[in-house]
């Protein structure tokens, strides 16, 4: 008996889709039995058709800053009214709604304006109406469109947008169609590098040349975004900022490591090299972005501190062939710009008082004893000597008066006084080398002293700039953009 039953209502079903269907097929004979799609739909020919434009942005496919064009995809909704396109639904068991093709039924002509596309369609066509029994006509479907967007890359990747999409009849004027449009931003998903801040709808009258004189009504959306710059941030502006940063450690290395110049030459190559991979993601366009600007400023920093290494060795260079230190240079750098970069001054002290002071030396000479032998005994000079080894000579001269005693012995003490006169000559000769040769080692050590305090004193102030260069490079380009977000201002199309 239930399985009766559940016929019974099944075979009931079927008789009333048979008669919906029955009706809606009568409903459509009857509605386009006299019906012209090519005529507008309007029983009095002077009033205009109203068109509702509902937009619904939905996605950015596509933001093309290299073509200036922007792909999305929109959910369109329109309404009007077919005065052809009326009946009674008790006249047909109740239906007050059907759907047709939309080819069967008036379109408007409505196009894109901004439209890049190859190819100018009536996206209207190739979709499904829904008609109702007072006459109104609903069209609804996604729809992609490409369409030029003058966009303004000045604070790429921090920049925000306005791109314009404008709708609107091309043949039927302002008195046969009115467009009223009305933009959502309720459906939209971003597609991870750009959020919709924005939606704004103007119902506009323009007037074109080709048919002067004559009103056309358009809708126009203005839809506003705004970038994530998080990507770029990370795999763009962090790299290169880490490559100025170790470009510092050259200033650190001393100048008599050859690595010093060698490292400025690696990482220059690195931003060169680093440079040329993320050319492509940089909008070309006559105007310079914010991080072009800031990648050109990170270049020049770069390439500058290998000037500056390169400048400190070559300075260094006068030290290896004990050249003295300019004065200018030694009151300039070892005066001025220690104090400001905070290097120790005992050093500087030290070098600044140092004067040439002779130590005691011992001289070996040749002199007789008192029992007639000669021997070779050391004498001290000091400081206070003037004819190095001359006075004390004398005084160890053996007395003449002691060699009287034979012939024998004033002979040898005439010889040993010739032979002593010849030793202290040469002895004084070589004292005066030996003095010469100590006092050009002291001055060598001492300029050698200077010329490493004035590179490391000139390292320690390139590097200060270098990081103040860096500090500024970032405050100036880049963060006023990150805090103010500057928006794009309105630019007709």
């Amino acid at each position: 008996m239930k399985h009766l039953w559940n016929y019974v209502i099944f075979i009931g079903c079927l008789m009333q889709v048979s008669a919906g269907d029955h009706n809606v097929s009568n409903l459509i004979r009857d509605r386009f039995s006299d019906y012209n799609r090519l005529v507008r739909p309007v029983k009095n020919a002077s009033l205009p058709i109203i068109v509702d434009f509902l937009f619904y942005f939905a996605h950015v496919l596509d933001m093309n800053e290299r073509e200036q064009t922007l792909s999305s995809s929109i959910w369109l909704t329109l309404f009007w009214r077919d005065d052809y396109m009326t009946w009674d639904p008790d006249d047909y068991g109740g239906v007050y709604m059907f759907k047709v093709p939309s080819e069967e039924i008036w379109l408007p002509d409505i196009y894109f304006y901004q439209n890049a596309e190859l190819q100018t369609k009536n996206f209207l066509l190739g979709s499904v109406v829904k008609i109702f029994s007072d006459g109104k006509i609903m069209w609804g479907a996604p729809v992609n469109f490409k369409g030029y967007c003058l966009l303004d890359v000045r604070y790429f990747p921090f920049d925000h947008q306005r791109c314009e999409m404008k709708f609107g009849p091309w043949q039927h004027n302002g008195k046969e169609i009115i467009m009223k449009g009305q933009g959502d931003q309720s459906v939209f998903n971003s597609n991870g590098e750009w959020d919709m801040t924005g939606i704004n709808t103007s119902n506009n009258v323009e007037y074109y040349p080709d048919d002067p004189g004559i009103p056309f009504t358009d809708c126009k959306f203005t839809i506003k975004f705004s970038r994530r710059s998080e990507f770029y941030v990370f795999n763009l502006m962090m790299p290169s900022c880490l490559i100025c940063l170790m470009a510092a450690l050259a200033f650190l290395l001393p100048p008599t490591s050859q690595g010093k110049v060698n490292l400025g030459v690696t990482f220059l190559l690195s931003m060169t090299v680093f440079l040329m991979i993320v050319a492509e993601s940089i909008p070309p366009t006559n105007q310079v972005p914010v991080i072009g600007q800031y990648f050109a400023a990170t270049m020049v920093l770069v390439s500058l501190s290998l000037v500056l290494n390169v400048c400190v060795v070559a300075i260094f260079s006068h030290a290896t062939v004990g050249e003295p230190v300019p004065e200018w240079i030694r009151t300039f750098v070892l005066g001025v710009l220690s104090a400001v970069v905070r290097i120790s001054s005992d050093e500087i002290r030290d070098i600044r008082r140092a004067k040439f002071r002779h130590r005691s030396h011992t001289h070996t000479v040749l002199t007789k004893s008192s029992g007639g032998r000669t021997k070779f005994t050391s004498v001290p000079v000091n400081d206070e000597t003037k004819t190095h080894g001359v006075n004390y000579y004398m005084d160890y001269m053996p007395n003449s008066h002691m060699t009287n005693d034979s012939d024998k012995s004033k002979r040898q003490s005439e010889q040993f006084e010739a032979l002593t006169r010849e030793l202290k000559r040469m002895n004084e000769t070589l004292n005066n080398m030996k003095l010469g040769e100590k006092r050009f080692s002291v001055d060598q050590r001492r300029n050698y002293r200077e010329w490493v305090l004035v590179s490391r004193v000139l390292d320690r102030t390139f590097l200060v700039l270098y990081l103040i260069g860096n500090v500024m490079a970032v405050v100036l380009l880049v963060l006023p953009v990150m805090i103010m977000k500057p928006e794009v201002p309105m630019t007709e199309h």
